[in-house]
């Protein structure tokens, strides 16, 4: 495909042929895609889904785009993905404000999409296009427009959920719609990805050694306000930045920021320091200590329940980011962080009334570490090397249970606690062996390293023979080549005699690689070319797209 070329093309139009003040009207994108081309359909499982921005002058309000129905194709790779091929058509609903002026109003689009034939993937791209409609005095004769477009269609689906739920927000009182996210929030504080913090929560505060007192109540509040704040920010940025960042949870700068938190707190759990205020917060607080402490754990907590964004957390953020207020996108999610946080709080406040007395409360703390190193575990296993990833969790298992079986003074001291130390840590060792055995061996990966034209020609001088992979984040057939292809031990086995190099094209912008491209001139990805070890390249093994393990060893083989 020529490199100038766009996959997909588009316009806007509108149902009214001119709109006056206080009336509803929708606009429509109808894009086409190239004959023989796909692109990613607005769906979860796209790798690099659709996505539709309309703007407009303040005198216009829009709904959220409402996407058609998908196509389900089978790609050579077997895997199947949601798509959207030829015509198709994109609607948003607006209405007019009532305190519109009579004149021209703008409407902006902005279409991002990344397109595909077969299992060759192309870059992204970006695709502008606006539209000019006239704003007419109050009881002047507008009429419909492009009434094929906009007549019943059988093919938009329905809004969804989050859709819905930013739809029910909107228009309603403030008072309204605080109780709703408070209540909201009450729900959030049962699904299953606030199950892991809960015994985080009993072993923290029942360290406390109080029973419920102010200074325990205090520490239960900046439990929950931590989680509150994690919350805010978030709906803060929302609000800011006009965009909802879910991918957020995939850098992985985030993730081994969370991690690092959480080995942090467990060290302090295993004694070897207190977390405490700076001293000018101590003599405010009367010198009581753990209110950092106890804010850093709601913090965290706030982090790790991120991932349950049901309707209520993704449409709170298509709402505030349309509303473009940061203070009403902070109150929003403070109260609805404070709905997810109340249980939370009576569980903080009332574990700090189980006995304190007793080497036992040791035990319980180096529980609530392993707890933290595990969830540490959790968080970094995504940027993780591969051959350690699956590992991670149970190691941290079976060093909790080799602790409680056979180092822990607190309960082997006593006779019955030493017992139920040494059976549940045994129990803990014997689930660890059991999710290694499950994963199996550590599989063997085909490595790479970066392409130069100095390393190509390098191989050419050592009569080794080389290949060149093509591949990029945002392509999901280069995962497929990556997980199936590349990791199969007849490859890797065949592989061993070539120079491997590899060309990363996420960054189109890179000249690096906009070189690399035109040198080889590779068009789509995933892309692999073959040298021979005099360095000339073997055009008729040229890889364009998925090619399983079987043919790709043949090809190896093939290379002299």
């Amino acid at each position: 495909m020529p490199a100038d070329a766009r996959l997909v093309t588009g316009r806007l139009v509108a149902s009214r042929s001119a709109l006056r003040p206080g009336d509803t009207f929708e606009i429509a994108f109808c894009g086409s895609v190239k004959s023989g081309y796909h692109i990613g359909a607005a769906e979860q499982s796209s790798l690099y889904p659709a996505e539709l921005t309309i703007t407009a002058s303040d005198a216009i309000e829009l709904d959220q785009p409402v996407y058609p129905k998908p196509l389900i194709v089978r790609l050579p790779s077997s895997e199947t993905v949601p798509v959207y091929e030829r015509e198709f058509v994109i609607r948003v609903k607006g209405r007019v404000r009532d305190s519109a002026k009579p004149g021209v109003v703008r409407f902006l689009a902005k279409f991002k999409s990344q397109g595909c034939t077969g299992d060759v993937c192309y870059p992204p791209e970006e695709l502008l296009c606006s539209l000019a409609v006239q704003v007419v005095p109050r009881g002047a004769v507008t009429k419909p427009a492009n009434a094929s477009i906009f007549k019943s269609r059988s093919d938009i689906e329905k809004p969804s959920d989050e859709q819905q739920f930013a739809k029910t927000l909107a228009g309603r009182s403030l008072i309204f719609r605080l109780l709703l996210l408070y209540g909201f929030g009450l729900l959030l504080a049962f699904t299953p990805c606030v199950y892991p913090m809960i015994p985080v929560t009993v072993g923290y505060f029942s360290t406390q050694g109080e029973s419920l007192t102010r200074r325990v109540v205090g520490l239960a509040t900046a439990y929950v306000l931590g989680i509150a704040l994690t919350y805010s920010v978030l709906g803060t940025a929302a609000a800011i930045t006009g965009s909802v960042f879910g991918e957020m949870m995939q850098n992985r700068w985030v993730l081994g920021g969370i991690a690092v938190l959480l080995v942090v707190l467990a060290l302090s759990m295993f004694g070897l320091y207190e977390i405490q205020p700076p001293a000018f917060i101590q003599e405010r607080a009367s010198g009581r200590k753990g209110v950092l402490g106890a804010l850093v754990m709601g913090l965290i907590f706030g982090i790790v329940a991120a991932p349950c964004v049901g309707p209520a957390v993704l449409g709170l953020m298509l709402y505030v980011a349309k509303l473009g207020n940061p203070v009403m996108g902070f109150v929003l999610f403070f109260v609805l962080a404070l709905g997810i946080g109340t249980p939370l709080f009576f569980l903080a406040a009332f574990s700090a009334k189980l006995p304190a007395a007793g080497m036992w409360m040791v035990a319980v703390r180096k529980l609530a570490g392993f707890l933290l190193l595990g969830a540490a575990a959790y968080f970094v296993g995504p940027i993780a090397p591969a051959f350690v990833r699956g590992y991670l969790i149970p190691a941290v298992i079976a060093v909790a249970g080799i602790n409680f079986a056979l180092f822990e003074v607190s309960l082997l001291s006593n006779r019955r606690t030493a017992i139920a130390s040494r059976v549940i840590g045994a129990l803990m060792i014997c689930s660890a062996v059991a999710m290694v055995v499950r994963i199996g061996p550590p599989r063997e990966v085909l490595s790479w390293e970066p392409y130069s034209v100095e390393a190509l020609r390098k191989a050419a001088q050592d009569h080794v023979p080389a290949m060149v992979d093509f591949t990029a984040d945002w392509c999901t057939v280069c995962k497929e080549m990556e997980h199936k292809t590349f990791a199969d031990p007849k490859v890797i086995q065949e592989a061993r005699r070539f120079r491997r190099l590899r060309v990363d094209a996420t960054n189109r912008s890179d000249p690096n690689v906009v070189a690399a491209l035109a040198r080889h001139s590779v068009k789509g990805f995933p892309t692999v070319i073959f040298f021979d070890s005099s360095g000339k390249e073997i055009l008729e093994a040229r890889v364009v797209g998925f090619v399983d393990a079987r043919r790709f060893a043949s090809l190896l083989r093939s290379v002299e």
